[in-house]
Order: C-alpha cells, then sequence, then structure tokens
C-alpha cells in the first residue's frame, strides 16, 4: 500500500516569503535558552546575541539557506534563534534542532529547514558562545 505523501504545514515558499519579510526588518538577533518548550521569550536566559550588519547578515544566510523538509522534528530543539526590530520588539523565531534544523514559526508553520551548512551556523553559533551537543 502505498502511503500519501507527509505534509504537515506550510509550503517552504511560504515561509521563505515570510522569512524575507522579517528578516528585513530585523536589526538584532538573540539566542535564548531553550526550545519549543522554554517559554515566552522575554522569559528565557539569553545565551548569545549579535547586533552587527555583517553578523546579521551571515546569520541570516546561515538560517534561511537550505530545504524544507515538510515535516517537523519531534523534539524541542536545544535553542532558540529570535528576531528583533528597531524597537526591541521580537518579530520572529525560529527553535535549533539538532545540528542541522531550523524551525522557524514551528506552531505557525509546521515546516523544519535543514541548513545548507549545518557545520558552519554550529561554527557560528560557538563564537557567541552556544555550544550545539
Amino acid at each position: 500500500m502505498k502511503r500519501p505523501e507527509r505534509r504537515s504545514g506550510a509550503s517552504g515558499a511560504v515561509v521563505r516569503g515570510w522569512l524575507d519579510e522579517v528578516w528585513g526588518r530585523t536589526e538584532a538577533a538573540v539566542v535564548l535558552e531553550g526550545g519549543e518548550n522554554g517559554g515566552p521569550l522575554a522569559e528565557r536566559g539569553l545565551i548569545g546575541e549579535v547586533f552587527d550588519a555583517e553578523g546579521l547578515a551571515e546569520l541570516r544566510a546561515l538560517t534561511t539557506t537550505g530545504e524544507f523538509v515538510d515535516d517537523i522534528c519531534r523534539c524541542f530543539g536545544s535553542v532558540t534563534i529570535a528576531l528583533l526590530d528597531a524597537e526591541g520588539e521580537f518579530i520572529g523565531a525560529g527553535s535549533v534542532h539538532g545540528r542541522t534544523d531550523v524551525s522557524w514559526e514551528r506552531g505557525r508553520f509546521g515546516n523544519n529547514l535543514e541548513v545548507a551548512d549545518p557545520e558552519r551556523l554550529a561554527r557560528f553559533l560557538e563564537r557567541l558562545g552556544v555550544w550545539m551537543r
């Protein structure tokens, strides 16, 4: 018996459109403790931050380039990358799953991005003091 194709959430094109819009308004990014089960973003521990344009451009490329898997990881994720606008308000967040996936707004989109360069993302996070296991 052939199984139907699994489709749990928004298409990659929809998520990419949202990513383009939200990253276009991003003035800073922070790495926060915990994944999907970490509670409200404002109440989590801060473990890394990016304010400079070069760092933001690198983080954007590392967390938005790759292929959407049309599914989500079943774990909660390890840390969360949260994006902030010019007023310091949270405008988007993605949890990091393993060393390979970022789930942007998982409850909203339900579609993990398998990042194109997971080793480079891990090195970037390590420079911020975030050690991925």
